[in-house]
């Protein structure tokens, strides 16, 4: 069961999915999360507060599907491409709302607006458990690889919402999508090599 503080946040979440950062009011979250008025100013007593719930829903729901992934997803290149044509589809399909949310948060932020410095310390969490991930498959410099697969995990998803067709939207797409990302990874030497000692 949902606390009304959440209600009120995920109800945020989707205004800004659906109508921008300028639409997300207090009243506007009340009204998209059927609550009473003045509800989500009572949980949230400014528009930086109401922000800030924000992104600590999205982090929660984020980290929560990501810390799900059993050890094997970095356990080859092959698992790696299956684990992330796996989030690619979570993130354009149940989570699809959340994702159009984090892009326009991004985007505000860029343009100097609130959280950028939230943004940025949420990206590098992110960024570690891509490292993490990578290194345990043995990739080399695995922070540098991490980035890169961030970035275009992230452009694979700004194509798929910004310039959505049948043909990104499917499962084959993505797969592919994936399956490239992951022949740009390094290889592994023979001593990285997962389960070599």
């Amino acid at each position: 069961m949902r606390t009304r503080a959440q209600r009120a946040a995920d109800a945020a979440i989707d205004v800004i999915a659906e109508h921008g950062m300028r639409a997300l009011t207090h009243r506007a979250a009340d009204a998209r999360a059927a609550l009473p008025p003045g509800s989500t100013s009572s949980c949230f007593r400014t528009r930086r507060a109401l922000l800030d719930a924000v992104l600590g829903r999205m982090l929660e729901l984020d980290e929560a599907s990501l810390v799900r992934l059993p050890p094997s997803a970095w356990s080859s290149r092959e698992q790696v491409a299956a684990t992330l044509t796996g989030l690619l589809e979570h993130w354009l399909g149940p989570a699809r709302t959340r994702t159009r949310a984090r892009m326009a948060l991004y985007l505000d932020a860029a343009a100097g607006a609130l959280l950028r410095t939230e943004l940025d310390a949420a990206a590098e969490r992110f960024l570690r458990m891509a490292t993490d991930g990578l290194r345990a498959a043995g990739v080399p410099d695995p922070e540098n690889a991490a980035r890169m697969l961030v970035a275009q995990l992230d452009g694979v998803l700004f194509a798929a919402l910004a310039r959505p067709s049948p043909a990104s939207e499917g499962g084959t797409w993505l797969r592919h999508a994936a399956e490239t990302i992951v022949r740009g990874i390094p290889p592994a030497t023979r001593e990285q090599e997962p389960g070599r000692e």
